[in-house]
């Protein structure tokens, strides 16, 4: 909080004189907004353990990548096959006289179906990176609720950082904190 006599900084919408019609969001001192932050953090104090459970439950549900990786090395070897398709078409058409049309055509079919392949395969990689990034945000997100002493009295940029995404203001009133991990909580 502010020194006595301090003037505590003002939040406002970001597109608050946009447009023709303002926003009416209220703007928030830093200090209300710090105490809307110690009572979210206080309440998810309250509900740690049913919340940690839930945490986790949805970690392992929407991070695992045992499936997706079963089906990333079957892409793979269909890749495989594919491309030893294409060289072999490659190698016959050097090695026997053939109809150039009929060549391209069965060339740019395999190469085709390579490509279709590669797409699913890099899809599938990318999403296995991805699940990977929100494993460690939950990690993250479990370690920091699970340090929370038993009471927040103090407000800390630290914390702050570590549980919360963003903040709605509906209303001074009506204020939504959306944690690292997806959970909107109202202060």
């Amino acid at each position: 909080m502010q020194p006595a006599g301090a003037v505590s900084p003002i939040w406002q919408c970001n597109a608050k004189f946009k447009e023709k019609k303002h926003c009416r969001t209220p703007h928030l001192t830093e200090d209300e907004i710090k105490v809307a932050f110690l009572r979210m953090a206080n309440s998810l104090i309250t509900d740690r353990g049913m919340i940690l459970e839930e945490l986790r439950e949805d970690q392992a549900l929407l991070t695992g990548t045992e499936e997706l990786e079963k089906e990333q090395k079957r892409l793979a070897e269909q890749m495989n096959v594919d491309a030893d398709a294409v060289q072999e078409a490659i190698a016959q058409n050097a090695r026997v006289a053939q109809d150039q049309t009929e060549y391209s055509v069965r060339y740019e079919a395999l190469s085709a179906r390579f490509q279709e392949t590669k797409g699913k395969y890099d899809a599938v990689t990318a999403e296995i990176a991805h699940r990977g990034i929100r494993r460690r945000e939950f990690g993250r997100f479990i370690h920091s609720l699970e340090a929370l002493p038993e009471m927040v009295t103090e407000f800390s940029e630290e914390l702050w950082g570590s549980l919360v995404d963003h903040v709605t203001v509906h209303s001074k009133d009506n204020i939504v904190f959306t944690l690292t991990n997806g959970m909107e909580i109202k202060a």
